[in-house]
Parts: C-alpha cells; structure tokens; sequence
C-alpha cells in the first residue's frame, strides 16, 4: 500500500507541476499597453484577442495596464516575470499600442497598434514571431500606411 501511494503521489505531482515545466515557451511576448481611459487603448483590446487567435502562432500577452496602481503593480510584476522590465520601463504609462518582443532574447521586434484589424493584426504577429523563431516568412509588400514601428519611449532618463 505504502508502494502504491508514494507511486500515486509522484504521478499526481508530475502530473501538476510537470505540464507547466515541460510546456512550449512562446516564440513572442505581445506586450498590451493599456489604460481604461485611452480610447486608443480601447480600440486595440477589440481586436488583439481575436488577432492573437487567428495568427495560430505561439504567443504570449502580456498586459501593462496604467488604469490603477494595482493593476500597474501587477503589470510591473509580469514584466519581471517574464524578465522584459526594460520593455516596460521605456513604454509604461503609454497606452494604446502592442510591443511584440522575442521571448527568448527579450528583444523588441515591432508593434501594432488598433489602426489594424484582426486579420492584419494576425498576419503581422506571424511575420513577426517566424523571425523570432528563425523561419523564413514571404510576405507582401503593404501601401496602407500602417506601421509596425514602435513610439518612441516614453520614459526617457532626464541624466542622458
């Protein structure tokens, strides 16, 4: 009995703990600059979900919400987690716009913003998170003048 319980135990705690261990990282963070009161904030969250969803490729978001200092805490907190604290250092308090960041080099690839729809959107983080994974992408070329270019920061140290 003792045999069968401690076999029990260990398969019950792989079973927990082993799936979180063993899971994929994602190829991108998608990093959600967000406040209640942006109405450009507003217009994004409608469309990333759905975009996230279509572009089928292994991303993460991360949400940076500014609307109240708990949810700034805990934005300040995923950041660490997820070790992109410069991300959210040079963006936070800036809301409106997706930084789409390499998970494994914490590098920032690009961004979107709610001037795109979901399935532009979509394509744009495929593009972006086969670069981040080191495949080949064709794509083509675009005339809407919609850019994955990111702000410029938006805490900027006043000793430089």
């Amino acid at each position: 009995m003792k045999k069968f319980i401690a076999l029990f135990s260990a398969t019950v705690l792989t079973s927990a703990f082993g799936a979180t261990a063993f899971a994929a990282s994602p190829d991108v963070y998608v990093v959600n600059f967000r406040a209640d009161t942006s109405a450009d904030s507003a217009q994004l969250d409608a469309q990333l979900g759905s975009a996230i969803a279509i572009a089928g490729v292994s991303v993460e978001e991360i949400t940076i919400d500014t609307s109240t200092a708990a949810k700034w805490e805990k934005g300040a907190h995923d950041a660490f987690d997820h070790d992109i604290v410069p991300v959210f250092n040079k963006w936070v308090g800036l809301p409106g716009f997706a930084a789409v960041v390499d998970a494994k080099s914490k590098r920032v690839i690009g961004c979107v913003n709610g001037s795109f729809d979901a399935s532009e959107m979509a394509q744009e983080l495929r593009k972006m998170a086969s670069r981040a994974s080191g495949k080949a992408y064709m794509s083509n070329a675009s005339v809407g003048g919609k850019t994955t270019k990111c702000p410029p920061a938006f805490n900027v140290d006043p000793g430089n």
